[in-house]
Formats: structure tokens, sequence, C-alpha cells
């Protein structure tokens, strides 16, 4: 019944509900919104096309030669927006009959990683008693969440017995039951449904309230995995992935694991100890690295001599560490500001500048303000950063002779 309102408009039939494995249909536009920005609002008579809902994206694909880019649900009202040219876009109107095609490998991927996800909540739920409390099916992720936690070995026992059913390849029905029927049976539902529930089962694993459209069968699935666990909101978030997308990402990950098994010439099994030993061996390098830069701090603030004032220093490379650690020597030895600037003349330099502060050894000591520097490097060469009177870090874009004739300006 066509009609000028989205608010008028009948229920969308909804032909996915039992025709999930259909590519294309034929509808009747019955509302057709004003065109905005390239794109137009539809509502059909009937559709194949899945709305967002559930926790799962709408479906993608093509209405009357024009893109659909989104496709919602409200009161049983189902709306498509697409996008296309303003020809296209201005002859849908009310009573024309319109063909939609689907982009299947989209839906069969949602239909695949959806009927995945039942399979683990199902076995969550059956062996444990953990409930599924969300669910997110995007175009790039898949998480699953549940009011309870499991610790390695038993994520990985629930993936098994999750694939072990993949390969049993038991039927998956939606059915509606009977009200009277309805009330007698045991399925997973997380908020109360006053109208028609549709109840997705896979015998011997889960029965479900679902909106969804789902494969036929459980051998479709193929693979089923989990990749994360983390904890979330008082329960645990599993990153799962099934299907097309889970053999994509495999395939990825072993490119990924053959390629750092010959960087390393370790066996794939062997990779995990590999990285250790490495880390645990960079961690010993960088320690010998670090006395190194000690001891050659050492002689270099040696060499300076001891009643020199305002002492500033460049350096091509040095670690940020190292380079904290001699500005401390400088202030330990020398009054006024001390700094090492750490760059070139052409990309800049990178600096710390600190100034002796009173305590126990220098009490009787002159006490500067290493701000006083960062000023003058600001107000001349445009320098960046700032800081404590103990201690300034930051940038400035010039050549080392122009930093040092600034500096001279202190007192």
């Amino acid at each position: 019944m066509r009609t000028d309102s989205m608010e008028t408009a009948a229920k969308t039939i909804k032909l996915y509900d039992d025709r999930p494995y259909d590519l294309s249909f034929t509808g009747e536009i019955i509302y057709a919104g004003p065109m905005e920005e390239g794109t137009r609002r539809l509502i059909l008579d009937r559709t194949l096309f899945f709305p967002e809902e559930g926790g799962q994206s709408p479906d993608r694909g093509m209405l009357a030669d024009c893109r659909v880019t989104d496709v919602q649900i409200r009161d049983g009202i189902i709306t498509h927006t697409v996008r296309g040219s303003r020809e296209r876009l201005e002859v849908l109107e009310p009573g024309c009959q319109v063909r939609g095609e689907l982009d299947w490998d989209f839906r069969f991927s949602n239909m695949q990683n959806h009927t995945g996800e039942h399979i683990l909540s199902g076995l969550l739920h059956s062996t444990y008693g953990f409930d599924n409390i969300g669910f997110r099916l995007s175009p790039n992720t898949v998480t699953l969440d549940f009011n309870g936690h499991l610790d390695r070995d038993g994520l990985l026992e629930i993936e098994r017995r999750a694939n072990e059913a993949v390969y049993a390849n038991l039927e998956v029905y939606a059915r509606y039951p009977e009200r009277d029927r309805l009330e007698t049976m045991e399925y997973r539902s997380k908020k109360q449904i006053d109208e028609a529930v549709r109840v997705v089962t896979i015998p011997g694993v889960d029965a479900c309230a679902c909106c969804a459209p789902h494969v036929r069968r459980t051998g479709e699935i193929g693979v089923i995995r989990i990749l994360k666990s983390l904890r979330y909101k008082g329960g645990t978030r599993l990153t799962i992935l099934s299907g097309r997308r889970a053999l994509a990402l495999m395939q990825q990950q072993l490119i990924v694991l053959e390629d750092v098994s010959h960087l390393t010439s370790r066996k794939q099994e062997e990779l995990a100890e590999g990285v250790r030993s490495l880390l645990e061996e960079n961690a010993d390098q960088r320690f010998r690295i670090g006395e190194l830069e000690r001891q050659i701090t050492d002689l270099r603030l040696s060499a300076i001599p001891a009643e020199q004032k305002n002492v500033f220093l460049a350096e091509a490379d040095m670690s940020p560490l190292a380079q904290r650690g001699y500005v401390n020597g400088l202030c330990e030895r020398h009054e006024g500001c001390c700094g090492v600037f750490v760059g070139n003349d052409s990309e800049g330099y990178k600096f710390i500048i600190g100034a002796r502060q009173s305590d126990a050894k220098h009490q009787n000591a002159l006490h500067s303000d290493a701000r006083q520097a960062a000023a003058l490097l600001r107000e001349k060469l445009g320098a960046r950063g700032g800081g404590k009177p103990a201690m300034v870090q930051g940038s400035v874009k010039a050549a080392w002779q122009e930093i040092q004739k600034v500096l001279e300006g202190l007192s």
C-alpha cells in the first residue's frame, strides 16, 4: 500500500526470513523520501536486504541500479538508503517495481559468522552456564560478550567443540513456534519479545531467538576461530571469526609466521622461544650500551674545566636516557644552565637543559632557572618546549652556531 509518510507505511515483508540464499528479488516502492545529496530513502513492500539489527551490520547490494548504503528497521518497517545519479533517483516513486540484488559474498560471510557465534554461545551456555550479553558483527570485527571467565585451556576446548559441530554438518533451521509451544521450549534470548519469536536451532548445540539469516548446515561455516579474549565489564569479550574471513586471516598469519621463521632461522613451532631469546639479548645489549654511554659521558665531563659556567654541548645522536644523564652530570659539576642538544643543523635539535637546584651538597652555590634558557631560545629562534626550573626540554629548528650565540646571552 503506497503512502506519503514513513510512519504510516505497512510492515515490510522479510523475504530473508525464508529465502536467505536468494540473490535477487522484485518489490514495489511504497514510500520514497526526498533526495538528499545523491541519496534517497525507500520503503518497499518486501525485501531481501537484512537491516542493521541484532548486532549485525546491514546487507549490501544494488536496488534499482543504485548502491544500497544503509538498511534500517523500525517498528517492522525497513528503510533502504540508496545512492545514485540524479536521473536514477528522481524516477524512484511509489508504485514503481524495482529489482534488488544482494552482495552475496558479504551476506554469506555474515551468515557464516553469525551461525558461528551461535555455536560458541550455545556451548558456553550449555557447558558453563554463561549467558551471551553482547554481540557485534561488523564488516571489520566480530565480538561476543559473555558473563563469565575462561582460561586459555577452556577457550581452546570451546573452540575445538565448536569446530566439531561444524564437522558434524548439522542442520540449522529457523522457525516461528506457536505461543504455547514457545512457552515450553528452552532457548536463549537477551530480551523479552512480545511479538512472534523466530528461533534459530542447531540440534544438540543451541536454540536462540534471532532475526538474522543463517547457513543451512553447520558444515558451510568451514572453521570457527577464537582470536582474542579480554576482561570486559565484569565478564569476557571474545573476538572471533568464522568461514571465509577466518580462512583469509589464517592465510595472512601463515605468511607472517613464515617470514618471521625465515628472519629468525627458527621453526614455526619454536618462534615463541626464539623471540623470547632475542628480547633477552636485546635487553642485555641495551644495558651494555647504557653502561658504555655513562662511561663516555664521564670522560667527556672530566674534560670540561670545572669553573666553566653555562655549558652547552651538541651531539649528532644520543638516546634520550643518555642525554638526560649527560645533563644531570653537567649540572652536578657546573653552575648556571647546562644542556645537551641532539640533532643537526638541517633537521634541528632536541634539547634538554638543566639547572642546579638547592640541596645539601650545593647549598652555598648560585642557582639558576632552566626556563630562562628555554625562553631565550623561544624568543630568538622560535623553539618549542617547557618544563620546570630544574629541567626543560624541547626542540629548535636552527644551526648550532645560532643556538650557541643565543645562549651566550645567559648571565
